[in-house]
């Protein structure tokens, strides 16, 4: 393993989060743009509860590699942007 690959796995504080990232990061690379979701959405696609991928995304905030992902204010609920660091 590499250096580089050894910190981007130390990003991560758990499993979930990092296959979180993963899909994240795959699906802003599908649309090509920053991509725009909340909980509930991406509960539904990926099958766990609401409060587990808010709790995911709010680890991600600010320390997924490769990934900019913030709580996108201007919204009357929760909705998260992810763009590409």
């Amino acid at each position: 393993m590499t250096v580089a690959g050894s910190n981007a796995a130390s990003a991560y504080r758990s499993y979930g989060a990092k296959r979180l990232a993963e899909y994240l990061r795959a699906e802003r690379e599908r649309i090509g743009s920053d991509l725009y979701v909340n909980g509930d959405r991406l509960a539904d696609e990926l099958g766990h509860p609401p409060a587990e991928i808010e709790r995911h995304l709010r680890e991600l905030s600010g320390s997924a590699p490769g990934l900019e992902i913030s709580l996108d204010s201007g919204s009357p609920r929760a909705l998260w942007r992810v763009s590409q660091r």
